[in-house]
């Protein structure tokens, strides 16, 4: 996978589901994948993003915050 695309494994799965609400909704702008995304997500129902975001956000994460330094 291109290094440029996010890291979505391990997310906040709040997060996850309010861009992918965005991107369905094309409200979401000024990133490289923006296009990408919202083609993918434009058709996604509310409990399909629900679903995702949960499954995204249980996944092990590489990612720091301020809580896990």
């Amino acid at each position: 996978i291109d290094a440029a695309y996010p890291k979505i494994g391990g997310q906040y799965h709040d997060y996850l589901a309010h861009s992918l609400q965005l991107y369905r909704d094309g409200d979401r702008s000024g990133s490289p994948t923006t296009d990408l995304m919202a083609s993918q997500a434009k058709d996604l129902t509310d409990q399909q993003i629900a679903d995702l975001a949960a499954y995204f956000g249980s996944r092990e994460t590489k990612l720091h915050d301020l809580h896990t330094q």
